[in-house]
């Protein structure tokens, strides 16, 4: 699945660090969301592309979920803006 990040929303968590709301737009239009929390190991693959206008392939749905985005996604950065 190809999609392009719109927006982010940094929150504290209540187990501390912070995560991060990433909401998608698709080729088609359709938005999906991901949450990504610093303290787990993907965050090293998130943190040098979380930025808007970054267009991600390869990332998958979590199981069972129409719009969540699974955070162990092995992506790959297609463009950047």
């Amino acid at each position: 699945m190809i999609l392009t990040i719109m927006s982010l929303k940094k929150k504290p968590s209540r187990y501390g660090g912070s995560f991060w709301y990433v909401f998608f737009k698709s080729q088609k239009g359709e938005s999906y969301y991901s949450c990504i929390y610093e303290k787990c190991r993907n965050y090293a693959r998130w943190k040098k592309v979380l930025r808007e206008g970054v267009t991600l392939k390869d990332l998958r749905l979590v199981k069972g979920k129409k719009r969540l985005i699974d955070a162990d996604s092995r992506f790959k950065l297609l463009t950047e803006e």
